[in-house]
């Protein structure tokens, strides 16, 4: 027992004691309620001596975000000292934990690969692993954001009444927040799915694909055109655009995307004439040329970049070679990706895999690269484990706006793509007129 919390007791007590047998009883409540709480610490204590036990989880099939249940041991009640991972053929995918006690944790099950996969729990250094295997079912769908296949417009409005144009640049804000860049109508339209709406937020700009920072709280785009006016755009002020640079000297191309790399101290740009450089956002009259004759110069206008942080590399297509470039961040080094085997559709190891006029890039969190073939209309994906390129939507050479199951799906001359926190896919097509939405949990 403790004595200075026996005397603090008794000193801090309002009323004078004069019964010893009333003193007595304080003094063995006391202990009891001592006694109990050490008791309950103790059976609620991790014990690293002692082995990490699954015994059971339910349920034992479903997707992403399912609440999920495991029954065992020695798990403690440190929520900061546990793990959960759920591990499918690629790799170990953390869950999220809502609450636990010594003997049970509620978690949430983490977007994964589909199959039977493995589970297990890391408390401190002790690992403990379930023999049960969890069943993850993918669940996939295209669905429409705003626009009709194949109408053309300008209309703001709900999304249902709303109508736009070639859209030739897109980013995804998150929480079903876009931003379009539209040539054409050389416009930039605001779109929420919360809302029901879309808005001009500005006219007279040809845009192309925007680069976004990492908070999804400012964006820059670049004209398509020479001279290559430079804008900026920030959440704070609403998105209002904001002129940084009036021209890009030593780019003649024209220039289809803007990136940032993870300093987002820089733009970077590849034009059609195979210039690639960069632009500083803070004194914007720095233009850098990096490499004046980056990757081969194809008889179209159409060439896509990104910046993968996985790889701290950039990534371009050139519509007419059907190739994925991979560029160093110093410009240097140039090499082909994927492709380069002429006009095709085929699936295969990224450097035995065709595509057909490829046109917009996006990344993932893992960093995998999506790639839009406007000719065959299909996403493809190219895997950074396995680097073998899949194509994941769309039916190929069939031009629509056929929604639901990603395979059974149509696009109508996809050209622009971009993916929110929670890599969900969205995709501005040309000639479609359309914004869709690729989700796959």
């Amino acid at each position: 027992m403790n004595k200075n919390l026996l005397h603090r007791f008794y000193t801090s007590f309002p009323v004078k004691i004069g019964s010893g047998s009333v003193v007595l009883t304080f003094v063995v409540l006391l202990f009891l309620f001592a006694c109990k709480k050490n008791k309950t610490e103790e059976i609620n204590t991790y014990d690293p001596n002692l082995p990490v036990q699954l015994n059971s989880f339910m349920p034992d099939s479903g997707g992403v975000r399912t609440k999920f249940i495991i029954k065992g041991s020695n798990f403690g009640s440190d929520k900061t000292k546990v793990k959960v991972y759920f591990i499918d053929n690629e790799k170990e995918r953390p869950a999220t934990i809502i609450s636990l006690d010594n003997e049970t944790i509620y978690c949430l099950v983490p977007k994964q690969a589909g199959g039977n996969n493995s589970v297990k729990v890391v408390v401190g250094t002790t690992i403990g692993a379930s023999s049960k295997l969890f069943l993850y079912t993918v669940a996939e769908s295209v669905s429409n954001i705003v626009g009709v296949s194949g109408v053309a417009g300008s209309v703001n409005g709900s999304l249902g009444d709303g109508r736009i144009q070639r859209t030739f640049g897109i980013a995804a804000l998150n929480n079903d927040e876009l931003i379009s860049f539209e040539t054409l109508s050389s416009s930039v339209r605001y779109i929420s799915v919360a809302d029901n709406k879309i808005a001009t937020l500005q006219t007279g700009f040809d845009g192309t694909q925007p680069a976004l920072n990492k908070a999804r709280n400012k964006m820059y785009a670049i004209g398509r055109t020479v001279p290559h006016k430079v804008y900026a755009y920030d959440k704070n002020s609403l998105w209002q655009p904001q002129i940084i640079a009036a021209q890009i000297p030593g780019s003649t191309g024209v220039i289809f995307a803007a990136a940032l790399d993870d300093t987002e101290e820089w733009l970077y740009f590849r034009d059609k004439n195979g210039v690639f450089g960069r632009l500083e956002i803070a004194k914007p009259t720095n233009v850098q040329i990096l490499n004046p004759a980056c990757g081969n110069v194809g008889n179209t206008d159409y060439c896509y970049m990104i910046y993968s942080k996985i790889d701290d590399c950039f990534f371009f297509t050139v519509q007419s070679f059907n190739g994925v470039y991979k560029v160093s961040k110093d410009g240097k080094t140039v090499e082909e990706y994927a492709g380069f085997n002429g006009l095709g559709k085929q699936d295969a190891p990224r450097r035995e895999a065709s595509f057909n006029s490829p046109t917009g890039m996006a990344v993932d969190s893992e960093g995998n690269l999506y790639v839009l073939d406007s000719n065959t209309n299909l996403v493809r994906k190219i895997n950074k484990s396995s680097g073998y390129v899949s194509t994941i939507a769309g039916t190929a050479g069939v031009f629509g706006g056929a929604n639901g199951a990603p395979m059974l799906s149509s696009f109508n001359y996809p050209y622009s793509i971009h993916l929110d926190d929670s890599d969900n896919i969205y995709i501005g097509e040309s000639w479609g007129c359309t914004i869709r939405k690729l989700a796959i949990e």
